[in-house]
């Protein structure tokens, strides 16, 4: 791929590091579970904190203050799971940034955010946003989507998205930060690349340059990765939807009334889908990719009324992959989810995805207007 467009040369020096750092992240994933055999007692936290203080003077004032909120021995519950979401996070982060930092500048978007309703979770410590010295593109990760689920050794994983910025960055002063956070502002269809590292049995890195999807298997004895699944095309149609039912009380009546054609088996495929949600974005996405079905994440009226994943670095890059992959998006509201400009780094917005017939077959049910032509 990066032969046939010489162009991508810069991209690839971008993937040669996050392959790096997806490796090391996949064994920090599989020791995950030893946090339960460790001791938390308050001397162990308190030696943990220091250390955790330590590694944020090294980092600089942008971590720390990220940190602030959390750096001390009571903010830390006696909880196993939110002390390994934690670290888990914050060393995926660390490595993400140390491997970037072979082939350009990385700056921190902080967690702070105008709207409340954006605010990441307290152990989630940002979206990497990296920039290369050599090139115009910037590149934005989420370290560790699905941390919540590494205890139970349910997969998690990396997801990451490159653009090509408008405007070069070459220094790390104030208006240039803003500038980098300006230059990935961008619909997903502008993007160069995307894809995703899947942590789980295996670790399976999938990516695109914009043409063919590609899947790669980590061969824990060679320790490197192995192309196992070339030119990844998804199902035209599947059996399994995908979807947190626990919102469905704040879900529209259209979209109610989808879920149940596919439960009842009334739908065009006549068949009954099953149902499968891991809580773990990129887990869902990879078996929607392989097996087909389709992945919803709508606005509800009770809880999330904007939705609940991030627009910028995880549904506009999984959207775009799928695509990619012979699939389709939708925001749920005016068209494609890759025509959709984010508006700030942490905004939410709904978002559908899978095999292109179930999509269609939802589109006729939450947007019949726009066939019509009537959507603004």
């Amino acid at each position: 791929m990066v032969k046939e467009d010489p162009e991508l040369r810069h991209v690839q020096s971008l993937f040669l590091s996050l392959q790096m750092a997806c490796k090391t992240i996949s064994n920090l994933v599989n020791r995950a579970g030893l946090v339960y055999g460790v001791d938390r007692s308050d001397a162990f936290v308190q030696e943990w904190n220091k250390q955790q203080q330590q590694t944020e003077l090294q980092a600089g004032e942008e971590e720390r203050i990220i940190s602030n909120t959390t750096a001390t021995t009571t903010s830390y519950p006696n909880d196993g799971r939110f002390y390994s979401m934690k670290r888990l996070d914050q060393l995926s982060t660390n490595v993400l940034r140390n491997a970037l930092r072979f082939t350009g500048k990385v700056h921190m978007v902080t967690p702070t955010t105008s709207r409340k309703s954006e605010q990441p979770a307290e152990h989630q410590p940002g979206v990497l946003i990296a920039s290369a010295l050599d090139s115009d593109y910037v590149a934005v990760l989420d370290p560790m989507d699905g941390s919540g689920n590494a205890d139970a050794s349910i997969c998690t994983g990396t997801v990451f998205g490159i653009f090509e910025a408008p405007n070069s960055v070459d220094n790390e002063n104030e208006e240039n930060q803003q500038r980098l956070v300006e230059s990935v502002l961008q619909p997903a269809k502008n993007m160069r690349a995307a894809g995703y590292c899947l942590y789980s049995s295996a670790t399976v890195l999938v990516f695109t340059f914009g043409n063919d999807v590609m899947g790669f298997t980590l061969d824990p004895q060679l320790n490197e990765f192995v192309l196992t699944h070339p030119k990844l095309t998804i199902p035209a149609r599947g059996n399994v939807y995908s979807c947190n039912e626990a919102n469905s009380e704040g879900w529209s009546e259209d979209f109610q009334s989808y879920l149940k054609a596919l439960k009842m088996g009334n739908n065009r495929g006549k068949t009954r889908y099953a149902h499968r949600y891991v809580g773990s974005m990129v887990g869902d996405i990879h078996r929607t990719l392989l097996y087909g079905g389709i992945f919803c994440y709508p606005c509800d009226t009770l809880s999330h009324p904007r939705g609940n994943l991030q627009l910028l670095y995880k549904s506009a890059p999984l959207a775009f992959l799928v695509t990619c992959a012979g699939g389709r998006s939708l925001d749920g509201e005016t068209g494609d989810l890759l025509d959709v400009t984010p508006k700030r780094v942490h905004q939410k917005f709904p978002c559908f995805m899978g095999s292109p017939e179930d999509v269609e077959e939802l589109e006729s049910y939450i947007m019949p207007k726009k066939k019509h032509g009537e959507v603004k």
